[in-house]
């Protein structure tokens, strides 16, 4: 099990990537207490900046400060050049193009003769390189940082000069609303303002000596090394957000393993409602502290935080739960101090007034909880009834195997019988077996009566006259007696006269014996006629009976079968929260009546935590000093009239000022994917469980540092440390492919392509079938499309327009002008560019932020009111949808690599996705296809599902 040590370093390695962060920020605040800007007191000669020396000696005090406290790293000074910036609300924000970090020039003496800036570590600022500097993508991808300051000053902007100071007056400067002075300025980047909180987390959480996360089955522990199980099918979750349709099967797979497991990770394609597995998540948590109250009466909070690292994430979590909850209560919007003065002490303090005004109503309560508790044991008793009907099930099939046997040898007897008849065997079902009985006692009589006669006959050569006299005497007596064998015949042919007739109407005459020696056979014949129609008549009986008994055992089957197929064909655990929806909504809206209620019950305790909680958030020590204290019952009181808070990564701590494991019962991180590990961490360290919500195949997460650096920070960071590269791919916030949030809660072992084990949401909802289909082969999600086929307004649902193009400025005007004419095209079919319903809305993106910014300036010079939020990067589109998008891709010459799309399938996989019914692709389509890679999947895509169209 990894020790304390391993974890520190871990952590030492992400307070590590917070000095790095800090200095690669694209703007300075001026205003802002922790970035102090000096443009004066310092000046560049040749090489070499000189700083005066009362200068120097403050910045030495507060380093020699920091150091006494152990806080050496949090001094961070930087020098650039030249200063641009611009006034934005009454302060100046600063816009560097590098920065050189000078921090280690204060641990030494003062210089009077300066330092030679080519001696120190310096760090390209990405986004104002691209956004001053008309750098794209690719080309920031191939800056030269290696070969030192001048080389990468040099190649980068195309400048040749023979020290540094000349090359500040001939760099070229941006026009307004930008101001340009040619000096160098030094700028104090301290842990303000994004990293601020993130950082004190760190600390404070590497402080404590024995802490509760660092134990397997804590969420934070499982995130950093935790083996992922797999949910118990069996388990039965309470409550459904009030909400037309019920989980699906993948999201129900999601929340049992949340409700077994402290941290479950979740894959959320797009479209594929991730969102309302959240809300799902979010009932439950009402539910389930309601019922615990109802029914045992202790209580414990509830309390969940939804959170992201941008806001757009928290936003789609606060619309939906805004749509339902129109009242005060219930949900705490954001975290930041803006929105905590905006938003949460209005909602806070209304609801301290809403307790002081209502009065509680304990019979109300009674009848709440009453139905709560019958809501909660009809659906127990459904699972017993169904645990039921599971034995009768078993019971019916065992039944159904049996009768199938033996209808199986019945079937066989039958058909036995019934070959032997179809193989010549006599039909003798109009045999006249009474005849032929009456026939045989007459015959067998007759014999009988022969046998004397003949016995009588028997020595007839003999030549004593006695014998001669007594066969003489005999013979006298048969003719006097008539019992000859004359007489016998004569005789039996008036009592076998009638039989005999009886039978000449059948298949089966007989034959009246005319001699003594037919008389012998005709017995035979008869008796052999009997014996075969016994026989016939026994098999025809056995097989009536038979054919009836299939009958019966066939019309038994039915019966048993239509019993079975009455039985649900999954069990109970599968299908409860789609058969019983409405009920767990009616579960979910008691509960959160009933909570309501116990508030009211409880309303002194409530109101004054909800004061202290005030404030504390309005800055006052005392009650921050209370909240330390008694965090646990503030939160739990709290939480029963406010259940949710949502807030930004970076924002928490002004909600949860301390890392005390169990304040925030439930936390629940969306878009993991575009999350570094580090900045999740503290949130987990504060929770009892955690949900994390992303998907690698979407955009991750943007670090704006050049090769060089990141090699450099993987070797100090990591290695110097005594960590290995594996730890640096698992942990690390630059690497980016293989370390997010979603990786590390998901259990990723850290090596390219492996994604851990999170549960896939696999039910889309958002695409038509022809779009989506191509995101699902790009990623190989394995999608279950739930969309209905739709076509687009201009017929197809997937459209390539091919645009030549041509390269100025890194922009295509050609693919500019051809975006505008689709857009008017589109604008004739019906779509538009904005609605209130975002229904039949367009969307322009492009990967490159030069092409959007050109796209967004000149749509709206043709349409004022195209909004901001519909054309853009597909970065700035993450999250978002269109019923038509379209995506200009600008790269047009023989030169262009097409590396930065085709590097990994996540941009052109959000890219698709953002369109409901119909994509657009517009681009010099034999380029992109030449490629390879991605983009030549995506036009294949579009010409055998689509169509490929020229602009008229």
């Amino acid at each position: 099990m990894p020790n304390k040590l391993h974890i520190n370093k871990i952590l030492n390695a992400w307070l590590d990537y917070f000095y790095l962060d800090n200095l690669s920020r694209a703007e300075v605040n001026a205003a802002d207490d922790s970035n102090l800007i000096i443009d004066k007191g310092i000046s560049l000669i040749g090489d070499n900046l000189l700083i005066e020396e009362s200068l120097f000696k403050q910045f030495k005090q507060q380093f020699i400060a920091l150091d006494k406290k152990g806080k050496s790293n949090d001094f961070q000074i930087a020098v650039s050049f030249p200063q641009i910036w611009r006034a934005i609300e009454g302060s100046r924000r600063f816009y560097p193009l590098f920065q050189i970090d000078l921090s280690s020039i204060f641990t030494g003496s003062y210089r009077a003769r300066g330092w030679d800036l080519n001696e120190f570590e310096f760090q390209p600022i990405i986004p104002n390189l691209i956004e001053f500097c008309e750098l794209d993508e690719e080309e920031i991808e191939n800056l030269i940082t290696r070969e030192g300051l001048k080389v990468f000053l040099t190649t980068t902007f195309n400048k040749s000069f023979n020290t540094l100071q000349d090359f500040i007056d001939l760099i070229d400067v941006p026009d307004r609303p930008y101001t340009t002075k040619r000096n160098p300025y030094l700028f104090q980047c301290s842990f303000g303002g994004w990293n601020y909180n993130l950082h004190n987390d760190l600390h404070k959480i590497l402080s404590q000596q024995h802490p509760v996360w660092a134990q397997p089955g804590h969420p934070a522990y499982e995130y950093l090394f935790g083996t992922k199980y797999e949910p118990n099918h069996e388990m039965l979750f309470l409550g459904a957000f009030p909400t037309a349709y019920p989980p699906t099967v993948s999201q129900a797979v999601a929340l049992k393993h949340q409700k077994e497991n402290s941290l479950t990770a979740v894959i959320g394609p797009p479209g594929n409602g991730k969102t309302f597995a959240v809300l799902q998540t979010i009932s439950q948590q009402v539910v389930k502290r309601a019922v615990q109250l109802a029914q045992t009466g202790e209580d414990a909070s509830n309390l969940t935080l939804v959170t992201s690292t941008n806001n757009r994430a928290v936003i789609n979590v606060e619309e939906r739960l805004a749509q339902h909850f129109q009242s005060d209560r219930f949900y705490l919007l954001g975290g930041s101090k803006e929105l905590i003065a905006k938003l949460v002490l209005p909602k806070l303090q209304a609801a301290t007034d809403w307790l002081q005004r209502h009065k509680f109503n304990a019979t109300e309560l009674e009848e709440i909880s009453t139905q709560l508790l019958t809501g909660v044991n009809q659906l127990y008793t459904l699972k017993d009834q169904d645990q039921l009907h599971q034995q009768q099930q078993v019971t019916d099939s065992r039944l159904l195997q049996q009768l199938d046997a033996d209808i199986q040898v019945l079937n066989e007897e039958i058909a036995t019988s019934q070959n032997l008849q179809q193989q010549g065997e006599t039909d003798y079902e109009e045999f006249p077996l009474e005849a032929y009985q009456l026939i045989q006692q007459h015959l067998e009589n007759a014999v009988r009566c022969r046998s004397r006669v003949k016995s009588s006959k028997y020595n007839r050569n003999t030549d004593n006259l006695w014998i001669q006299l007594l066969r003489w005497l005999t013979q006298f007596w048969q003719q006097l007696t008539k019992t000859s064998s004359r007489h016998i015949l004569k005789r039996l042919h008036k009592q076998i006269e009638s039989p005999t007739l009886a039978t000449l109407a059948t298949p089966f005459p007989f034959q009246i014996p005319l001699t003594r020696e037919s008389l012998v056979d005709a017995v035979s014949t008869v008796a052999a006629q009997l014996e075969t129609a016994k026989q016939w008549h026994v098999r025809f009986q056995y097989l009536t009976n038979a054919q009836s008994r299939l009958f019966e055992m066939t019309a038994r089957k039915q019966r048993v079968e239509a019993r079975i197929a009455s039985h649900p064909t999954e069990d109970f655990y599968s299908r409860f929260y789609t058969e019983h929806h409405q009920l767990q909504v009616r579960l979910f809206e008691l509960s959160w009546q009933y909570l309501e209620l116990k508030a009211l019950q409880r309303k002194d305790e409530i109101i004054a935590d909800l004061k202290t909680y005030i404030a504390f958030l309005n800055g006052e020590y005392e009650p921050r000093r209370n909240l330390a204290r008694d965090w646990r019952n503030i939160y739990r009181n709290i939480s029963l009239v406010f259940p949710v808070f949502t807030s930004t990564l970076h924002s928490i701590r002004n909600l949860f000022p301390y890392t005390d494991s169990g304040c925030i019962d439930q936390l629940i991180v969306d878009e993991a994917g575009m999350i570094p590990p580090h900045q999740a961490f503290p949130a987990l360290v504060r929770c009892n469980k955690a949900l994390v919500v992303g998907d690698p195949w979407q955009l991750e997460p943007v670090v704006n540092l050049p090769h060089q650096t990141l090699e450099q920070y993987c070797n100090q960071a990591f290695i110097a440390r005594g960590l290995t590269f594996v730890d640096y791919d698992r942990y690390s916030p630059t690497a980016t492919s293989t370390a997010t949030a979603y990786h590390r809660a998901a259990g990723a072992n850290g090596t390219a392509g492996d994604l851990g084990n999170g549960i896939l949401l696999k039910e889309h909802y958002r695409c038509v079938e022809p779009i989506i289909s191509f995101c699902d082969r790009l990623c190989n999600y394995g999608l279950i499309v739930k969309t209905q086929d739709k076509s687009s307004l201009l017929g197809s649902n997937l459209i390539a327009y091919h645009v030549e193009g041509k390269y100025e400025s890194h922009t295509n005007p050609d693919e500019i002008a051809a975006v505008e004419a689709i857009v008017g095209e589109l604008i004739t079919h019906g779509y538009c560019i904005n609605s209130s319903d975002n229904n039949n809305t367009i969307g322009v993106i492009s990967p490159y932020r030069r092409q959007a910014n050109a796209l967004k300036s000149h749509l709206q010079a043709t349409c004022s009111y195209f909004p901001d939020s519909s054309i853009g990067t597909v970065h700035t589109f993450q999250g978002g949808e269109k019923s038509a998008i379209i995506l200009s891709t600008r790269q047009c010459r023989t030169l262009d690599s097409l590396w930065f799309l085709n590097r990994r399938p996540n941009l052109l996989n959000v890219a698709v996705s953002r369109a409901k019914e119909l994509f657009i692709l517009v681009g010099n389509l034999e380029h992109l296809e030449q490629a390879g890679g991605y983009t030549k999947m995506l036009v294949e895509h579009i010409r055998q599902y689509g169509e490929v169209r020229s602009l008229s």
